[in-house]
């Protein structure tokens, strides 16, 4: 399915062409925000006809003004209420003149956004380049917003975070998923689902998607390269806090996804601020590695502590965390050398966070030994560009052993169109992992004896299992 969009750029070209002759002042006109979501977030005909009278003000009200004078003004339609307006000009011009501008724009009754804010910036006798550089007083919304999120502490990144998730994508991209045609009825049903559910409160996303077969049906009917379903299961895991395993979603998807897709955008971005999180985060766990290795565990301990106050959600840092507790618990002979209780139990929670964490340290049995060889071969992978394809088709492997079947069933489906020799393969396996999950209704859509094909790869897995060197060395 391929989602239609818009550009309201388009419609503003039609207008600006209406007011720039050479005889009038020359009006600029900049969409500040992400223009392709016009369709799903504005009344474009009211807009864009509001948006031409207030062009026609500016063209009345400045008909004679120098050519070496320059007016601007931002304006930001918002969902409800009125749209924020703040003048810029050089030289400066008095308050009195600046509020005549204001209360002349309120006038024109610009419409409410229906999903999220909407800026542009409309000027007199300036560069019509997309960046704004007229006004040294000029700051950009958009800009703004990201600098404050960089200059926000880890605390404050993560309300951000869900915020941004909350109140400015899923609201967008399930409004994409319930206009498409009926006919798409996974898709459509899963944007309802989105659009009613109150993602401030605590939500099990896998419930909402590994599990929903709708969510799986919307992901089948897209087209190659819309990743619109799986960006929003990211999005949603991002509402809750679970950043590390969303992360692992974008390392994937990102890959795939078209670049010019409105979903795509929103994951570019969701990137940038989760690298920066990240970056801030693990300079922190490095602080207490670095009192772990000159042996003052109780300050490590301190450190990873304070930082699971602050986010409880990161793997890496829970590792650590039993680390430096249980080697401090040996030194102390707390504990005995083959005792696995705390590991055991940290890694419940570490693997919650991120299922496909790349440590595991202790196994019991020869299928415990082999899941850890195959939970550490994840950092032998995406070594070789060449081999990304591969390296991406072994990674949802790996995830299928390691009974991360969500992330392998969506991993499987995207290499599928790409795998030469083995897409049915990936579909079957596909199809495999989902009925691991409980959905076992979209295999009808498939040609094939599943209850057969099931049992092969069970096979295949058990035989690969038995192969493995570690398993062979802890069965004797």
């Amino acid at each position: 399915m391929k989602i239609n969009q818009t550009l309201l750029t388009v419609f503003f070209l039609i207008s600006y062409a209406m007011f720039s002759q050479e005889d009038k002042p020359k009006i600029s006109l900049n969409i500040l925000a992400n223009d392709k979501i016009s369709e799903v977030n504005i009344n474009e005909d009211k807009y864009i006809a509001t948006i031409g009278k207030i062009i026609k003000y500016f063209e009345i009200e400045y008909k004679t003004l120098p050519k070496e004078e320059k007016i601007g003004v931002l304006i930001i339609s918002h969902k409800t209420g009125d749209p924020t307006i703040k003048v810029y000009s050089d030289p400066k011009i008095d308050a009195i003149k600046e509020q005549k501008i204001i209360t002349d724009i309120k006038a024109y009754k610009l419409e409410n956004t229906k999903l999220v804010d909407f800026p542009v910036f409309i000027s007199v006798n300036t560069k019509s380049e997309k960046e704004i550089t007229d006004f040294k007083d000029y700051v950009d919304p958009i800009k703004q917003k990201l600098e404050e999120y960089k200059k926000a502490n880890l605390e404050t990144k993560i309300q951000l975070n869900k915020d941004y998730a909350i109140n400015e994508v899923l609201p967008v991209l399930s409004a994409y998923q319930v206009i498409v045609d009926d006919k798409f009825a996974g898709v459509k049903n899963f944007g309802k689902l989105i659009e009613k559910t109150d993602f401030t409160k605590t939500q099990n996303i896998a419930e909402l998607t590994d599990k929903n077969s709708d969510y799986w049906r919307a992901c089948m009917e897209m087209s190659n390269g819309n990743l619109l379903i799986p960006i929003t299961k990211t999005f949603m895991l991002v509402s809750q806090g679970e950043f590390d395993y969303a992360y692992k979603y974008i390392e994937i998807l990102k890959l795939f996804a078209d670049k010019e897709s409105i979903s795509t955008d929103y994951l570019k971005e969701i990137e940038f601020r989760l690298e920066l999180f990240n970056n801030e985060i693990n300079d922190e766990i490095a602080k207490g590695i670095t009192e772990h290795d000159k042996k003052n565990y109780d300050k490590a301990i301190e450190i990873y502590q304070n930082i699971k106050k602050v986010y409880p959600n990161s793997s890496w840092n829970l590792y650590e965390l039993y680390f430096s507790q249980n080697t401090k618990d040996l030194n102390d002979k707390k504990i005995e050398t083959n005792d696995r209780s705390q590991w055991d139990k940290a890694k419940i929670e570490i693997y919650q966070h991120n299922p496909l964490y790349n440590m595991d340290v202790r196994a019991s049995n020869p299928k415990e030994g082999y899941l850890l060889f195959r939970r550490q071969e994840i950092q032998s992978l995406f070594k070789n560009k060449n081999e990304i394809l591969n390296d991406i088709y072994k990674y949802a492997d790996i995830a299928l052993d390691l009974g991360v079947y969500d992330f392998a069933a969506q991993v499987f489906w995207l290499t599928a169109p790409y795998m030469k020799n083995d897409s049915e393969k990936a579909i079957n396996i596909y199809l495999y992992s989902l009925e691991k999950l409980g959905v076992k209704n979209l295999k009808e859509n498939f040609k094939g004896n599943f209850t057969s094909i099931f049992k092969k790869i069970e096979k295949e897995k058990e035989k690969e299992m038995q192969e493995n060197i570690l398993y062979k060395n802890m069965k004797k």
